[in-house]
């Protein structure tokens, strides 16, 4: 097993980072993962999320081909510029390259998770699924691996229900790649908590906040 970083080393350093080595996960590394997942808490108690780990080399290859559909049309916003994404801000531009390495490399990634909820169950669609998608990305964080949402492949939904014989009754919520990231895990760059956060009132300042770092607290948990 990997050691476990702690959980606000996690939380600060969990970056979703979407190129992975084509090494497997071990079948007692993914019930780890799995088993944090349902820690997260469900209203009332129903539980209903449902899982579906796609290995199937020929499945996923068929997801990378549903995944290039929409990503085509996604690229065509920066076709009028002759440098495309090259003249988007860095970290805008190095998200959508690692996002479009993914794209044509999802039939390599170990293990894709298919998030599963009962229609109708709740009152709030998702307030009690993606609890557990976030106790399983975090939980990937401390297990060594990297994941992140990537809905691309839900662009042929009929066909995608067909192939993993998902019921009718079972609503898709995300889709999730997961693997051993080639890219480090690290610090994450964000707006300040003083920035978004309002105290009482919606644009009213907390004073507490104003007097913090824009970086917040992180060098608390991963060092200077």
């Amino acid at each position: 097993m990997h050691n476990d970083p702690g959980l606000f080393a996690t939380i600060y350093s969990a970056r979703a980072l979407r190129r992975f080595k084509p090494d497997p996960i071990p079948d007692d590394v993914l019930f780890q993962l799995m088993d944090a997942a349902i820690r997260a808490p469900s209203g009332q108690n129903a539980q209903d999320w449902r899982f579906v780990l796609v290995r199937d080399r020929d499945h996923k290859r068929k997801m990378q081909e549903w995944a290039e559909i929409p990503w085509r049309r996604y690229q065509a916003r920066f076709s009028e510029h002759a440098d495309g994404m090259d003249s988007l801000p860095r970290s805008q531009r190095l998200s959508l390259k690692s996002v479009e390495h993914l794209v044509h490399h999802l039939a390599e990634t170990p293990v894709i998770i298919v998030v599963l909820g009962l229609k109708g169950r709740h009152s709030t669609p998702g307030g009690s699924t993606f609890p557990a998608v976030q106790n399983l990305l975090l939980g990937a964080r401390g297990l060594g691996l990297s994941g992140s949402i990537f809905n691309f492949p839900l662009s042929r939904e009929d066909a995608l229900r067909e192939m993993l014989g998902i019921p009718d009754n079972n609503e898709i919520y995300c889709v999730l790649p997961i693997g051993y990231p080639t890219d480090r895990h690290g610090p994450l760059g964000r707006k300040p908590v003083r920035a978004i956060v309002y105290d009482g009132r919606f644009g009213e300042r907390w004073s507490f906040a104003e007097a913090q770092p824009d970086a917040g607290w992180q060098d608390r948990w991963l060092g200077e």
